[in-house]
């Protein structure tokens, strides 16, 4: 990387081409007016990627994951209490969506927007890097960072993938903003922005091992080839130097006469400055990271059924009481810690088969959601470094240490997970934008030198791949993003996510949940026994006696919880009564007297008194894995059902397959 040196000049956008020769359509404008430009067209990029990610974002029915954490969510705002559990990932979003629930409600659409917000600001990173890429560059990664169609996706999903890439992709901005100019608020800047990436997700210090092996190997291609020196000790040796003189500020020196008394204090003076600073950072990540970690209400134990309570002190408790501060950040420290080596022992974990085989199963997969659904940043990350590394007389150092951080995402993250979802693929797409950008630039630079030269079938050429770059792009994010993104055939859908949409069925228990009923707003049944009995696809508990023995609080306690998902959800967001049957004698005898709105149960049990509920419930069948388990909604004929909401851009959505 090159520093610049004072704000004035690093706001000037590098005006070089790859080849050296000043760019000549620069001639003429002012400074200022070429740094508003380029943040003006990266700001526009960044309300286009905000618009494509708030567009029908609350239409695509609740992935289990996003049921799952989002119950836990309307639990916490409910209740107060809250404890870091790795099984629902970090803290943060649990956080900001507790608080916004019980502002605007609880939705799909209130569910993603923090993921969909947030994430929109990964356009504007660019514009940290405005030393080292070309204005044309950063356009180019921008662009990329908004339309990309895996990253989109999972922009408009309540998963913490994307917070964690935006979070960290901004810290190591800001890390290479202080390279640039020695100011120690974007430090500080990074501490804040990793503390959220932490408290977003787990996987964030593999963000850090990344930077550090990517360092490394940059440091190992400056010392094997030294351009200027004998050998890489000596370059090593220089940089030395030249680091203490940083430190020691203009200080005397012995070589200049200075006796080592003189030299005491400026050494001692920038030392300080700079020790005082890391534990300001330190003090800024340990602050937020125990915000968001601490535990709140009755912790663990108001997650119990039934709650608990607790001698362990809580976050709002230390804040009024502060000689509990030490308690509350030792406790919470053990916790994290346990929760952590939880998390890393499962991870990698591939139950009968074996590591090998699952791994080579999982980067295929990977690769595959690469070739299909990101097709031009995967090329032009290729061929951007590839350019940058062997087309130029000294490579920038920040594109080659995000192709290494990119590369290696891709080889590490299969190996690393026990269940694979696309969402793993946008840990490797955000830094891979870098040399993707590069890569775009040179096809972009292709078309001016050839427009310039009145190369018609060159500029033809560089045309028509920018418009099939264009055109791949915008027809995946069309189809995968919006008009089949619950579809099995899409490879960024994940197996956990609804196949058909339920909407009707869901509003009708919205509104039984509204209206003053004798019977359940919701009633499951599953009847099979013995052999037939469906560990996977059961809806209720199979004993009696076990219900309301869960270790924590999965309501309605008598289901069989996480094959219900996402319907739990869906429960708790309408606040529905919800019941269960174990025997058909159970639903029909309830039908004369106590009605329930609807009855869901599933497609597969021969059980189900369908005769009996046919007199007086309508059914639907929808699917609700993309794999294909699918339950049965009936509907009440006394509840009102409209078959018209959420019709979305295909037309197709909600409507079931019988």
């Amino acid at each position: 990387m090159h520093s610049s040196g004072p704000d004035t000049d690093a706001e000037r956008p590098p005006q070089e081409t790859d080849g050296g020769a000043v760019d000549p359509s620069d001639d003429g404008r002012s400074l200022r007016t070429l740094a508003t430009t380029t943040a003006g067209l990266i700001l526009a990029v960044t309300v286009l990627g905000l618009v494509l990610r708030l567009a029908f974002l609350g239409d695509r029915i609740a992935h289990w994951d996003e049921a799952r954490v989002g119950y836990w969510i309307t639990y916490y705002a409910e209740t107060g209490s809250f404890a870091y559990r790795r099984i629902i990932h970090g803290p943060f979003v649990q956080h900001v969506n507790g608080w916004l629930f019980p502002l605007v409600g609880a939705s799909d659409f209130t569910m993603r927007l923090p993921v969909a917000l947030i994430s929109a600001t990964l356009p504007l990173s660019a514009l940290l890097f405005r030393e080292h890429l070309r204005r044309v560059e950063l356009l180019a990664m921008a662009l990329f960072l908004a339309v990309n169609p895996v990253v989109l996706y999972y922009s408009r999903f309540m998963r913490s993938d994307l917070l964690v890439a935006t979070f960290m992709f901004f810290a190591l901005g800001a890390l290479v903003r202080f390279y640039d100019t020695r100011r120690w608020r974007y430090v500080y800047a990074a501490g804040a922005l990793m503390a959220c990436g932490f408290a977003s997700k787990e996987n964030a210090i593999l963000y850090v091992l990344t930077w550090l092996g990517a360092v490394g190997l940059l440091a190992d291609q400056a010392l094997y080839r030294p351009r200027n020196d004998a050998s890489g000790a000596g370059l090593l040796l220089a940089k030395l130097r030249a680091l203490a003189g940083r430190v020691r500020g203009g200080a005397p020196t012995a070589a200049n006469g200075g006796s080592p008394s003189e030299r005491s204090p400026g050494w001692r003076s920038r030392g300080g400055r700079i020790l005082l600073h890391l534990v300001g950072v330190a003090t800024v990540f340990l602050a937020l990271s125990l915000f968001f970690y601490a535990p709140r209400g009755a912790g663990v134990a108001g997650l119990y059924h039934p709650p608990g309570t607790t001698e362990q002190v809580m976050f709002w408790q230390a804040v009024g009481d502060p000689a509990q501060l030490p308690t509350l950040l030792e406790e919470t420290w053990a916790h994290v810690r346990f929760e952590y080596g939880e998390w890393f022992g499962q991870a990698g974990e591939s139950g009968e088969e074996s590591i090998v085989s699952t791994y080579v199963e999982y980067l295929g997969r990977f690769v595959r959601v690469m070739g299909l659904k990101a097709a031009p940043l995967t090329v032009l990350s290729v061929v951007g470094f590839a350019a940058e590394r062997y087309g130029r007389a000294e490579s920038r150092n920040l594109v080659m240490l995000a192709g290494y951080c990119g590369f290696v995402s891709v080889l590490g993250y299969p190996l690393g997970t026990d269940i694979f979802g696309a969402w793993l693929v946008v840990h490797a797409l955000v830094p891979l934008s870098i040399p993707a950008a590069v890569g775009l630039a040179r096809i972009v630079d292709w078309a001016r030198g050839a427009f310039a030269a009145d190369d018609t079938v060159g500029l033809a050429t560089a045309a028509a791949v920018l418009l099939l770059v264009g055109g791949a792009t915008a027809g995946v994010v069309t189809n995968s993003v919006y008009l089949d993104d619950q579809s099995e055939n899409n490879y960024l859908v994940q197996y956990a996510q609804p196949g058909d949409s339920p909407r009707a069925e869901l509003e009708a228990i919205d509104r039984a949940a509204d209206d003053d009923r004798r019977g359940p707003d919701v009633l499951l049944f599953y009847g099979e026994e013995g052999d037939r009995w469906a560990d996977d696809e059961a809806l209720v508990e199979r004993d009696r006696a076990g219900w309301n023995r869960s270790k924590f609080n999965y309501r309605p306690l008598c289901s069989k919880w996480f094959n219900a998902l996402p319907l739990p959800w869906y429960f708790a967001t309408s606040d529905a009564d919800v019941d269960c049957a174990r025997t058909p004698g159970n639903v029909t005898d309830r039908l004369d007297d106590r009605p329930p709105a609807v009855v869901v149960t599933v497609a597969s049990d021969r059980t189900t008194p369908e005769t009996a509920l046919d007199d007086a419930y309508s059914r639907e069948t929808y699917e609700m894995r993309a794999y294909g388990t699918r339950m049965v909604f009936w509907v009440h004929e006394d509840v009102e059902r409209d078959r018209s909401v959420r019709q979305r851009l295909s037309g197709s959505v909600g409507t079931p397959r019988t």
